[in-house]
């Protein structure tokens, strides 16, 4: 696939930690969540934790309105036939302390000479720790997180090189730059890979969103880790939720 965005390397600071995230303050703005599944001539919507049961996952992807609209901005700088799917917006604490508690048991099966906090670190790599704090909340409970990747015009996924949400240190968003960077040859496939990354990184990025170095996938604006990497004083997103008309709490 031939598009402007295919010579362009991924350039990510080297400088994130949660630490660093959660030190940023945060003055919430109070701004609506919205839902982003309105528009699937731009962005379809495939809620993942909802369709895989997990407990408190919502039918749906909310997003803030300004990310809904930076979101349109990337998705109108695709190639033609190109649409984002987007898989993962705001999230219930619910949710998020169900995935968090379900990595650390993955990972406890796998290492079990491990500490609790050693256990609680590696987790924290893919999964924020639950949190509605307010000076530290989780990124997915600002609104101001996503997930996506992008389908082609059959609405086939394009090869991104692992699954969403795989735990693995393919993930990480310069996986494949890093093996080029090492003068490992890299695969047609791989070669295929790197350059959809790139091309969902530049869009991403162009429209004012950051990208959450060990997953290719997530992309933060308004939120602490997006005021970290962009140098903003304080993030504009705090704990906030949609308006449910009848949701029972």
């Amino acid at each position: 696939m031939n598009h402007p965005y295919q010579d362009i390397p991924i350039s990510l600071p080297d400088f994130f930690s949660w630490d660093s995230s959660r030190a940023v303050p945060v003055e919430e703005c109070g701004e609506p969540i919205v839902s982003a599944s309105y528009i699937p001539e731009k962005i379809l919507t495939s809620p993942q934790y909802f369709i895989h049961g997990i407990s408190g996952a919502v039918a749906d992807c909310f997003v803030r309105r300004s990310v809904l609209l930076r979101l349109i901005d990337a998705a109108n700088m695709l190639p033609k036939g190109l649409r984002f799917v987007l898989v993962d917006g705001w999230r219930p604490r619910m949710v998020q302390t169900s995935l968090f508690q379900k990595f650390r048991s993955e990972l406890r099966g796998k290492m079990p000479l491990l500490s609790d906090r050693e256990i609680t670190d590696l987790a924290s790599q893919f999964v924020a720790p639950p949190s509605v704090a307010t000076a530290h909340p989780s990124p997915h409970v600002t609104g101001g997180a996503v997930d996506l990747a992008i389908v082609d015009e059959n609405g086939l996924l394009l090869p991104m090189g692992t699954e969403f949400d795989e735990t693995t240190e393919k993930s990480a968003t310069d996986y494949y730059e890093k093996k080029l960077a090492a003068r490992e040859r890299l695969t047609e496939e791989e070669e295929e890979i790197m350059i959809n990354r790139r091309l969902i990184f530049a869009v991403m990025t162009r429209a004012g969103f950051t990208n959450y170095p060990d997953e290719w996938w997530h992309y933060d604006y308004g939120n602490q880790n997006w005021a970290l990497l962009r140098g903003e004083r304080a993030a504009i997103y705090g704990v906030s939720e949609p308006k449910f008309r009848w949701r029972l709490s």
